[in-house]
């Protein structure tokens, strides 16, 4: 197995032009994403490095590319380069020893190698496999759409994928162009979903339609603000928390509006029902919030419990469980979603609460 890049070198373009990419200083960006890439050590050649909050990568400046004669595998990125993550763990994944492996896409260029080898420039550069490898001075829309498509969350469902992904990208190109924060992209999300969700209760068509396109627009503006996040560098635990926060408060929105269409008749006592159902989503809300926040330290111990959680958490963080009212809808029985949705939100708090606590329990006997 490869060794992993520890070590790399940015060399600056000539000049040292300010350019920026989505928003972001380029060389700053090179060196954010050198970090989150798992970089420890990083050299800026022919240029003082950037001073950012955001930076906590060791720096280092020199007048040229010098490296030990060892075993280390070391990374160039060439001047004016735009790269992501991808393309340092493809290069990682590549690098053949005792040769200098470079990648070369429209000028822009990166190399790889063992030692003081990576000082050198023998050998015929590569076409990349994988990731971004383009130069600074591409057109703005091609830089965006190439960075775009390499933040695929692989949390996303169906519906996620098929739509709101397709409508989310160019939006989130545009917001780039705006001071709107990714945290009041997540807002006015939530507040669209609540709205949307709400809407569903409407007596008319018309009110029906005007939720369920605020439940789509909500859902685009999910998307867009991870997307504007991870392109500014922007992410924060706040950020984080609104994003899980808005998606049970849109969720149980939903299921409210839907209640509200079906509770006024015969048979369904009203205030059971809502009571069980919204204790049941808040407590879920609770379970999940607590997997996330120990997800790294459950991982850690594996068993059958982590798989479990994963696998059932990874679809209800989800919105494709809003296709489910289509069958109920064609039936005529709205009915028994909502009494569902009720009684298996109690059933999924606990089973998950038993589950998480085993899995931590087996961290602690580690």
């Amino acid at each position: 197995m490869t060794a992993p890049i520890r070590e790399a070198f940015v060399v600056a373009e000539p000049g040292d032009p300010p350019r920026s990419v989505a928003g972001v200083p380029l060389l700053v960006r090179t060196i954010l994403v050198l970090e989150r890439a798992g970089i420890e050590r990083l050299t800026v050649i022919g240029a003082v490095p950037p001073a950012d909050p955001r930076i906590h990568v060791r720096l280092g400046a020199a007048p040229a590319v010098r490296a030990a004669a060892d075993g280390m595998l070391r990374l160039v990125v060439g001047p004016g380069a735009v790269i992501d993550a991808a393309l340092v763990h493809d290069l990682q994944a590549r690098a053949p020893a005792g040769r200098v492996l470079e990648l070369e896409h429209q000028g822009a260029r990166v190399r790889v190698a063992l030692g003081a080898l990576v000082a050198t420039t023998d050998g015929t550069p590569a076409a990349p496999r994988a990731g971004v490898l383009l130069p600074a001075t591409a057109p703005a829309p091609v830089l965006e759409r190439a960075l775009l498509r390499g933040l695929e969350n692989p949390r996303d469902g169906r519906l996620d994928r098929l739509l709101h992904r397709r409508l989310s990208r160019p939006l989130t190109r545009l917001l780039l162009r705006t001071p709107l924060s990714p945290n009041a992209v997540t807002l006015l999300g939530i507040a669209l979903g609540v709205a949307g969700g709400v809407a569903l209760g409407a007596p008319t068509l018309g009110g029906i339609v005007a939720g369920l396109a605020c439940l789509i627009a909500s859902g685009v503006l999910d998307c867009s603000d991870g997307e504007l996040a991870r392109l500014r560098f922007a992410e924060s635990r706040l950020g984080h928390w609104l994003d899980m926060a808005g998606d049970t408060v849109v969720h149980l929105a939903v299921l409210g509006g839907l209640a509200r269409r079906l509770l006024g008749g015969p048979g369904l006592p009203r205030g059971p029902v809502l009571a069980l159902l919204g204790i049941g989503v808040l407590a879920s809300f609770a379970v999940i919030s607590w997997s996330e926040h120990a997800e790294s330290r459950r991982h850690r111990a594996g068993g059958w419990e982590n798989r479990v959680l994963d696998g059932v958490l990874a679809p209800l963080s989800t919105r494709d469980w809003y296709l489910l009212v289509v069958p109920f809808v064609l039936a005529g029985r709205l009915d028994w979603l909502v009494l569902g949705a009720a009684i298996g939100s109690q059933v999924f708090w606990v089973a998950a609460l038993v589950l998480l606590v085993r899995a931590l329990g087996r961290v602690r006997s580690l």
